[in-house]
């Protein structure tokens, strides 16, 4: 069964060392647990200087074009000329979407100033996917964007495309009426660890809203990948999972 994880990261740690952090390392995990493509964003971006961290994950998506895309981090309180620099990794074939990381670029979504609202305006214009992880992996000593954040977000901009990552227990109760409410969102898989909830999900508002993340190399891709290989789906739920979804969201750049 095809693969496509649209949850990895790229760059220095500053938490722990990682085991498996260079892409080399990274590919030999994707070849292990049979992942075609992966979808990387910079750590470098989320904790230090997003514009280099950006440069530097686009650089190893070059390297290795036939199993990377990226997500393009941007901070909209850091930096400047952010409109100009969307439209720039726009034109790149190989960056599918936009990563925004509240918590750790200080701002709220809520709030978070003429920059951010501008590059929300044109990101939704553009049917662009926003990548939204409500913490970075499951680890409960790491801060978590409260969802009330995402759901003033999706209020004042209904026909954005998310995919909201990072969901667990306490979330998922309140993320499940977003989904209802908005087509366009998207629930990412890597840190959902509530037993059933991927049966939920798929009854509740349908498997083909879901999309398979590991969060590697900072998670074990088999723990996730064995998650949604024994949950009580059909094999048609799994395909769309592994694989269906992502092709038909993100089409040709896949």
């Amino acid at each position: 069964m095809r693969k496509f994880d649209v949850l990895g990261y790229f760059g220095t740690w500053p938490y722990w060392p990682l085991r498996h952090g260079s892409p080399d390392e990274i590919l030999r995990l994707m070849d292990r647990y049979e992942i075609e493509r992966l979808v990387l964003g910079s750590l470098r971006a989320i904790f230090s200087d997003w514009e280099e961290g950006n440069e530097e994950v686009r650089r190893v998506a070059r390297r290795h074009p036939d199993r990377f895309r990226v997500a393009v981090t941007i901070n909209p309180v850091m930096g400047r000329d952010h409109l100009t620099r969307l439209e720039d990794y726009r034109q790149d074939e190989l960056v599918l979407g936009v990563r925004l990381y509240p918590i750790y670029h200080d701002y709220e979504l809520t709030d978070g100033g003429d920059i951010l609202e501008a590059l929300l305006a044109r990101i939704a214009e553009a049917r662009w996917p926003v990548f939204l992880p409500l913490r970075l992996m499951m680890n409960w000593g790491l801060p978590v964007l409260p969802i009330a954040q995402v759901a003033g977000l999706l209020a004042r901009f209904p026909h954005l495309t998310l995919i909201l990552g990072g969901v667990n227990y306490g979330e998922l109760k309140h993320a499940l009426p977003l989904l209802r409410a908005h087509p366009h969102v998207f629930l990412e898989t890597s840190c959902l660890q509530l037993r059933g909830a991927l049966e939920q999900v798929a009854a509740d508002i349908g498997a083909e809203r879901l999309l398979f993340g590991t969060g590697l190399p900072l998670q074990n891709p088999g723990c996730e990948i064995a998650k949604i290989a024994h949950a009580d789906l059909s094999e048609m739920e799994r395909a769309q999972i592994f694989a269906e979804n992502a092709i038909r969201l993100f089409g040709g750049r896949l």
